[in-house]
């Protein structure tokens, strides 16, 4: 279990839920919110619980956010599926005010399994040096939890290498994944400080790996909005995901 993982209402089928902590948040502490990764990450916890399912595919809208302290309650519903497959909707809520729509699908079909991305060549993690994020970051917050060293960042052709790793014991999953992809918006410095938008997360495989490479190329910027698209591996270079975001860029 996960510092986000929410717990299944025993009143209310289909409704999972957890109180946000300071270790989701980010932000200055008078205006701490969940970061949307986090959320992000409840409520497929809530979709693989509910469905037994593991995570394919799931695409969230953020529409507002979740402060500290708050009760964070993850309604499910099943669209259709069968037994190899099953698509549902996510409604996320903060002491019942709606925050956030997910749609997913979950599960899997035998048959092959083939790599085509490659992982490019990169330091290793303990040669690069540490990440900070001051606009987000405050003592004990989401930031904290996390190991984040850069081994690339071109701002020119919009492309960073950060290796990413939980302090604590967590086992790599569909949660975590869409957990590490929501730094997209801080792998260009023109980003940091934004508000993510949107996320679609495919997973690959959730293989164990100690650092997870997350290899962020910036698509573009459109009249204050920013594209990107993630692939994260394992150290060993096995795909773990792929993800694109749409991000509002700062005032400046």
């Amino acid at each position: 279990m996960s510092f986000w993982t929410p717990m299944a209402s025993t009143t209310v089928d289909g409704r999972f839920s957890v109180t946000a902590t300071r270790a989701m948040c980010v932000g200055p502490e008078d205006v701490e919110f969940v970061m949307g990764g986090v959320a992000q990450a409840i409520a497929i916890d809530a979709a693989e619980m509910a469905t037994n399912k593991p995570m394919l595919w799931s695409t969230i809208q953020f529409n507002a956010a979740a402060r500290n302290h708050q009760l964070i309650d993850v309604d499910t519903s099943l669209q259709s599926g069968g037994n190899s497959l099953s698509q549902v909707r996510l409604d996320i809520s903060a002491d019942g005010k709606p925050v956030q729509s997910m749609f997913a699908a979950l599960g899997a079909r035998p048959g092959i399994s083939r790599q085509f991305i490659q992982m490019p060549e990169v330091d290793s993690p303990k040669n690069c040096p540490k990440k900070d994020d001051p606009l987000i970051q405050t003592d004990g917050n989401l930031i904290f939890e996390f190991d984040r060293r850069t081994a690339l960042e071109d701002p020119d052709a919009g492309l960073e290498y950060m290796w990413i790793k939980p302090i604590r014991d967590i086992p790599i999953t569909s949660g975590l994944l869409a957990l590490t992809s929501d730094f997209m918006l801080g792998a260009h410095r023109n980003t940091r400080g934004g508000t993510s938008l949107d996320n679609t997360l495919r997973i690959f495989s959730v293989e164990p790996t100690d650092w997870i490479l997350c290899i962020t190329q910036m698509s573009g910027f459109r009249e204050g909005v920013a594209m990107g698209v993630t692939h994260q591996f394992t150290e060993e270079g096995r795909l773990l995901s792929t993800s694109s975001q749409t991000g509002l860029l700062p005032r400046r």
